[in-house]
């Protein structure tokens, strides 16, 4: 269950990186953008939270 949960947590990770990349472009890597910014809190929210559960394990 714990692999499957990882799994899901990588794979959410990977996804809002993409998100971030395209987001990025479309406001001209105005990186101060709230929807950038907003996407960007997102992602390391997951990075925190896996890195927390591996540091656990």
């Amino acid at each position: 269950m714990l692999i499957s949960m990882n799994r899901s947590l990588d794979l959410e990770i990977e996804y809002l990186k993409s998100v971030l990349t395209y987001m990025a472009a479309q406001y001209k890597y105005e990186l101060n953008h709230p929807r950038v910014v907003e996407v960007s809190q997102q992602l390391d929210g997951l990075i925190v939270e896996q890195m927390k559960k591996r540091a656990a394990s």
